[in-house]
């Protein structure tokens, strides 16, 4: 997502309208909330009409601020129904099966809050939804994965109706403070991952909906595929440098190696990137926490070989750069302390 997409609209009115109404509930007049923000009354009251992510972010900031309330992502979260997605929302009850859905969700997720990197894998016989930053978010970090992770395992157990469900979220920070009043109202959540994952048994992925409509899902694919068509392809950009950001005996390509083999210059790379508010160096630091995570997860490595698989030839140093991705160390992240 380039800087220049924040002024388009692309996040739903309703979005911003439960925003408002979890600040009224805590006592914020919408008046106080909305002063200053230059989100026209009229726009609210329009059902398909759509704020700029910068208006989205300003409402955001504006009601952590006056509400002083951190938890209102997981109440977002909480709160959300298909419904409120639109267009979107229908296409998911519209899937064949848990695959589809996802694959949906995935291909689509950047008409409705383009700021996120999803991509999907399976993991140890799990299904793992992974989330980063396609944009920085500063200070509504962790705003932005409460909402986006808590929303979709509502939405998860939705599309599941009668059927019991297993599912985890996983962030990469600390455990807040404000979780254990949220404790009972969430799936299982677990923190200091080093990634900001929703995850479930791949056995799921077969699992059929009860309200698949295939006419309906080829019709509201096809709607989606035009709107997509005219958003830019940053999220795709960034995908591409991860996928390539693979070390080999320790060394990860540099910023010439990733240029050439995306066929661009070094110039372009580098320009691209600063659209995007992203430095190379931020790209191979997530790279190396990534695979730290994996090895430290996957195998019986040492902490010092595995240092040197991702670059490392300090294991101190290593253990510095781990503790900053996660906040603890690999050998407390391997024991689960």
């Amino acid at each position: 997502m380039r800087t220049s997409d924040f002024s388009k609209p692309s996040v739903p009115v309703a979005y911003g309208l439960l925003t408002i109404r979890l600040a009224g509930e805590r006592g914020i007049a919408r008046e106080t909330l909305l002063a200053g923000l230059e989100i026209p009354p009229e726009l609210l009251e329009k059902p398909d009409g759509r704020l700029s992510m910068e208006q989205y972010s300003r409402l955001i900031d504006r009601s952590l601020r006056l509400t002083n309330d951190p938890a209102l992502g997981y109440e977002f979260g909480l709160r959300s129904n298909l419904t409120a997605h639109g267009l979107m929302g229908l296409g998911l009850m519209s899937q064949a099966n848990v695959r589809d859905v996802i694959e949906f969700a995935i291909q689509f997720v950047r008409l409705r809050t383009p700021i996120y990197d999803v991509r999907f894998l399976v993991e140890g016989g799990y299904g793992v939804i992974d989330v980063r930053e396609a944009v920085p978010f500063g200070r509504l970090r962790h705003y932005a994965f409460d909402m986006l992770l808590v929303t979709w395992a509502r939405m998860a157990q939705v599309l599941a109706g009668d059927r019991k469900i297993e599912l985890e979220i996983w962030f990469d920070r600390l455990e807040p403070d404000y979780y254990d009043r949220y404790r009972d109202r969430l799936p299982r959540v677990r923190f200091a991952m080093g990634a900001n994952q929703l995850r479930f048994p791949a056995a799921y992925l077969d699992l059929p909906l009860e309200t698949a409509n295939p006419v309906t899902a080829k019709i509201v694919t096809e709607s989606c595929n035009r709107e997509l068509e005219t958003l830019s392809d940053t999220g795709d950009f960034l995908a591409r440098i991860r996928n390539v950001l693979v070390a080999e005996d320790g060394n990860y390509p540099d910023l010439k190696a990733v240029a050439a083999k995306l066929f661009v210059s070094e110039r372009t790379l580098k320009r691209r990137l600063r659209e995007c508010g992203f430095s190379f160096r931020r790209l191979l630091e997530e790279a190396r926490c990534r695979d730290s995570i994996r090895l430290l997860r996957e195998t019986s490595l040492s902490v010092q070989t595995i240092s040197r698989q991702v670059g490392y030839a300090d294991p101190a140093n290593f253990t510095r750069a781990f503790r900053k991705w996660t906040g603890t160390t690999p050998a407390a992240f391997r024991s689960g302390t």
